[in-house]
């Protein structure tokens, strides 16, 4: 639904509907008429609205009061006044001439289109315009006009339109014509291309792994015997859990089968939780449940668990990094959690086999539930690394710590071994890990606390066997949920197999991956591969903070910082896309340091992609002495509020500075502006972002599309009315703002003004045609990539031309479909200046 609004936002909305359009257009023909001194009266103006043709012929029922009344409204929200303008606006819009040689294309009446992207309806002198970046220039529009173009929405045939526009006293040839001429200038857009069709048709997933064990794939495959039933219970639909699939490995593993005589482990099948209950669970009746909870599964397991235990007999075990491993934490977790009978701790292949050893059934063939699942207090007594409630006392019994597997290959691979043949899921992503462990104890991080830091790998015929059978079975992502992957030379191998996979069977097409921190050969090499074969992936810098104070408290003094700048250099020089991961609101920070990390970054060319603290469980930070000492304080989702080093308002302004980042600097609306004013007049680009957020906050109607782009673009991808009226804007902006003086009678054209035009040829435009080019008055791919130390003003620079492309198909489709978990942002257009992305999902 059309909507009146300002684009700053300082105003109420309105909803509009067809009468709007019409009393709007004589309010601005009155309000804006030639000599006029002052404003018509509101009753004035009532009485010429209700004089009007098309008003008496289609909106006869609006009576004299609604439209007063409307008009009030429009009034609140200073889209009409009751003044007379002082400054009265200045657009003069183009209207379209009846013989318009340019338009001479007719569409086919069954055309399907859309509204442009940054389409927006703007009050001109005497009625609406809107911007065409294809002219160059606002086109006139009249009532009638703005309700047959906003009838397009999101995509209808032109037919649909006018058949559906006739009443109102449309001419079907004469707005045929418009909308083809509307179609040329771009306010109009092609449906078939423009309406992305991009996200990944998924079937249930069902295959054949010919290495698999001779039992049902399938739940309704398997026979009901007289054995304990053991459910999994998944939590995502497109990826495999490979955590329950390794613990179903290691159960049925275990001691040459000895748990199938007593056990029946049910099939690891997707299933929804009222499909999981009304299918195996009636099928084969009470049991135990196996869930590894994560911070991404841990609420909707924990509501299973739930339900699971208003079944009588069941019994329920959990585990996971999301589940508690100090003590006190683990038994408050129990305390709140009661649906849950034991916890376990770490590595979970070995400790749930005895677990499940230790449970036994006793026999109700009369009840629904058919028997009443229950643990030897003795027998769990002995196994290490888990607490657990005493059935009798409710009391909290916690074990001895577990030591780790010393080979992770002692239990099969769960893909190789036809697990997941049948999970049914719609499975977008398969994870695999190459090895186990980390050598770094992060504070923020539970890897290295839970493994104890020494690194062990899987055998490299089996990762090759994994992989495989992921490019077999056409699986377009896969995870590589090692620690530090790139950390052996064997990962380059790895990598290259991949490529080679994919070359084979066209699967996997993206690979996510934790890159090793404190390596840059290896790695390089790995994104070169990947480049080179066209996987989709990046570099990827886990830095988090380069502030000294910082890194000590959460103790990652030990990674070189000077590693991630040489790996930086290394990216720059073989043109490799590079982006970095860094965290806001870790003890120590301040709203200073976190700038500093944003303009080092800035300063390197690198993309940045900073996330919230989140304290994880099983962190050290977690700790209830570390968490004292540093007087961390969280909400109720668990990310860090307030620290020593910070208050809440502090972490209020790390994230609005970041989110003015992502617009300036990640998404480009600002980046070669923020390093024109930085190199040339001294302007850091992280104290012009802090002033642009204070700007905007602090006037918001001053610049509105200034103020539209830092509270709204990252959300709506957008910009109100089209490209030149927001750099115009920002022209004024930077030159009010910093008090910028032309150098020459030329300036309007010359330096900042070349500047402001390759950054607006940098944005996507679905109304223009792509390769793009523009002519500059000065060489900016000279001026930009010139040797830093020697670095010549760009007044001295002569005229050049610079092409913009789209290989990415940027300007065509809904970005809201991206790809997956990218660390990259895909909006600024391709050029000689652009930072380096590898080819996007939606484009390929």
């Amino acid at each position: 639904m059309p909507l009146l609004a300002n684009v700053s936002g300082t105003a109420q909305s309105i909803p509009l509907g067809e009468p709007d359009f019409v009393m709007l257009e004589c309010a601005l023909q009155s309000q804006y008429q030639s000599g006029a001194a002052e404003l018509v009266t509101q009753s004035q103006l009532v009485e010429k609205v209700l004089a009007l043709p098309l008003m008496q012929q289609q909106f006869a029922s609006l009576s004299p009061s609604q439209v007063a009344k409307r008009f009030a409204q429009y009034a609140e929200v200073k889209a009409i006044s009751e003044f007379a303008p002082v400054d009265p606006p200045s657009i003069t819009p183009k209207a379209l001439a009846a013989d318009d040689t340019l338009f001479d294309t007719m569409l086919d009446a069954m055309s399907q289109l859309r509204i442009g992207t940054h389409f927006a309806i703007s009050f001109a002198t005497d009625g609406f315009c809107a911007w065409s970046a294809q002219a160059q220039d606002f086109i006139a529009l009249s009532a009638l006009d703005v309700m047959v173009l906003l009838s397009f929405g999101e995509g209808k045939s032109i037919s649909e339109i006018l058949t559906t526009k006739a009443p109102l006293g449309v001419a079907y040839d004469t707005y045929l014509a418009r909308i083809s001429a509307w179609h040329q200038l771009g306010l109009l857009a092609d449906e078939k291309t423009n309406i992305a069709k991009t996200a990944p048709v998924l079937t249930p997933f069902s295959t054949s792994t010919a290495s698999a064990l001779p039992i049902p794939a399938k739940w309704q495959d398997a026979l009901t015997e007289d054995k304990i039933p053991v459910y999994f219970v998944p939590h995502m639909e497109n990826h495999f859990p490979l955590a329950l699939g390794v613990l179903y490995s290691a159960l049925i593993a275990y001691q040459d089968g000895a748990l199938l005589d007593k056990f029946q482990f049910v099939p690891l099948n997707y299933l929804e939780p009222n499909a999981l209950f009304n299918g195996p669970y009636r099928k084969f009746g009470a049991g135990v449940w196996l869930f590894s909870n994560y911070m991404w599964s841990i609420d909707v397991n924990m509501q299973i668990s739930q339900a699971v235990k208003q079944y009588s007999g069941n019994f329920t075990i959990h585990g996971g990094p999301s589940t508690p491993d100090y003590q006190q934490a683990c038994e408050d977790f129990l305390t709140e959690h009661t649906s849950v009978d034991v916890a376990v701790h770490g590595e979970g292949e070995i400790t749930i086999t005895e677990v499940v050893e230790a449970l036994s059934a006793i026999a109700k063939p009369n009840t629904p539930h058919k028997r009443d699942i229950q643990a030897d207090n003795h027998a769990l007594a002995q196994v290490t690394g888990i607490t657990y409630r005493e059935a009798m006392t409710g009391r909290f019994i916690r074990t001895g710590s577990r030591e780790r597997m010393k080979s992770p290959d002692a239990v099969p691979s769960p893909y190789l071994s036809g697990l997941f043949d049948e999970y049914q899921g719609r499975v977008e992503a398969a994870i695999i890990e190459t090895n186990r462990g980390c050598p770094y104890g992060c504070t923020f991080c539970d890897w290295g606390s839970a493994t104890n830091q020494k690194i062990r790998k899987f055998d490299l015929q089996r990762v090759k066997d994994e992989i495989t059978w992921i490019g077999q079975n056409k699986i377009r992502v896969m995870w590589i949920a090692d620690a530090n992957y790139g950390l052996y030379d064997r990962d380059i191998e790895i990598s290259q197999f991949i490529v080679d996979t994919k070359a084979q069977y066209g699967y996997p097409q993206e690979i996510v991956v934790n890159y090793t921190k404190n390596s840059t050969w290896r790695l390089v090499e790995i994104i070169k591969i990947f480049s080179d074969g066209g996987i989709i992936g990046q570099g990827i810098i886990s830095i988090q903070t380069t502030d000294e104070q910082t890194l000590e408290v959460i103790n990652r003094k030990n990674i070189r910082t000077q590693r991630y700048d040489e790996l930086a250099q290394a990216f720059t020089d073989l043109n490799l896309p590079l982006s970095t991961d860094l965290m806001m609101g870790l003890p120590g920070q301040t709203v200073a340091s976190f700038t500093a990390d944003l303009q080092r970054y800035i300063d390197m060319d690198v993309s940045i992609k900073a996330y919230p603290t989140q304290l994880l469980p099983n962190s050290p930070m977690a700790e209830p002495g570390y968490m004292e000492k540093y007087e961390i304080k969280t909400d109720e989702h668990s990310f860090l509020t307030s620290t020593y080093s910070y208050t809440p308002a502090d972490m209020q302004r790390m994230n609005a500075l970041y989110d003015v980042y992502v617009m300036a600097d990640g998404y480009s609306l600002l980046r070669y502006v923020l390093r024109y004013m930085q190199w040339e007049h001294g302007v850091m680009a992280g104290t012009l972002l802090a002033n642009l957020l204070d700007d905007c906050q602090a006037e918001p109607d001053a610049y509105p599309l200034l103020t539209w782009a830092v509270r709204y673009f990252n959300e709506d991808k957008s910009m109100p009315s089209g490209w030149a009226s927001f750099y115009q804007e920002l022209y004024a902006y930077m030159c009010a703002r910093y008090a910028l003086t032309p150098s020459s009678p030329t300036h309007a054209q010359s330096a900042l003004a070349t500047v402001i035009s390759v950054n607006q040829a940098a944005m996507p435009d679905d109304a223009l045609q792509y390769p793009y080019t523009v002519d500059l008055v000065h060489d900016f791919v000279a001026y930009f990539t010139q040797n830093a130390a020697e670095r010549l003003p760009l007044e001295s620079f002569g005229p050049a031309s610079m092409t913009f492309t789209d290989p990415n198909k940027l300007s065509i489709v809904d970005l809201n479909s991206a790809q997956y978990d990218s660390h990259q942002y895909f909006w600024e257009l391709h050029s000689a200046v652009a930072r380096p992305k590898s080819l996007a999902e939606f484009a390929a």
